[in-house]
């Protein structure tokens, strides 16, 4: 599982989704009932960004689409550069990839999805999906790829959550924005390696991190 980015391609080239799962009509319901002056506030935006994105979700029913994995376009998606893989490394992540979205739920990368702007941790939407999920993810095994608010918006039996961290004078702290193009490149590893669990991650080696203990780091 991964998360969702909250750099978006705007428009689309596919026609607006007619049939919501209940999770998604439920958020769509939430959506509706922002009033303006609550928009500012909600998004944690301002200005010309914010109008932009309270657009967006006033318009969401009837939006164009895109696939989820070309609408998201931050810093791990950019490193994951999901186009240049080979149409089985594709159709890997296609299968076994799910991101993790405050108004969709568990979405695969090739799933429509219009443009939106919404945190996990906003609108009940990680509580509403923690209970949503636990029905796909009670059998499967779980590579856990989310920062801590969207680990909130799920429920799973069997899996890993490792992290990307530094080491500096021993002690470990958070990768930041350079964990993010680390964490793009590891996406991208598992689907060309076509690994499902844990037994490989220590092929992985990237900018100078490695797997070890259970996370990836790299000494500073």
């Amino acid at each position: 599982m991964i998360p969702p980015s909250e750099g978006k391609q705007p428009g689309g080239d596919h026609p607006p989704l007619k049939d919501w799962p209940d999770g998604s009509e439920e958020m769509l319901t939430r959506l509706a009932k922002v009033k303006s002056a609550e928009w500012e506030k909600l998004l944690g935006v301002k200005g010309k960004v914010l109008a932009q994105a309270v657009a967006a979700n006033r318009e969401i029913r009837t939006a164009p689409t895109l696939p989820a994995i070309e609408r998201y376009s931050g810093v791990v998606y950019t490193a994951l550069d999901y186009p240049s893989l080979k149409k089985s490394e594709q159709d890997f992540l296609n299968r076994y990839v799910r991101i993790v979205s405050a108004v969709f739920g568990l979405v695969r990368p090739d799933q429509l999805i219009p443009d939106y702007k919404l945190k996990i941790d906003k609108l009940g939407a990680d509580k509403l999906w923690s209970v949503l999920t636990v029905a796909e993810l009670e059998k499967m095994y779980v590579i856990d790829l989310l920062p801590k608010a969207h680990r909130k918006a799920v429920t799973y039996a069997s899996g890993c959550a490792p992290e990307f961290l530094f080491i500096k004078d021993g002690k470990p702290k958070p990768a930041g924005h350079s964990g993010k193009h680390i964490k793009g490149r590891f996406i991208r590893f598992l689907a060309e390696q076509q690994i499902t669990d844990p037994s490989g991650f220590h092929k992985f080696r990237e900018d100078g991190f490695r797997f070890v203990d259970g996370h990836f780091v790299k000494k500073l």
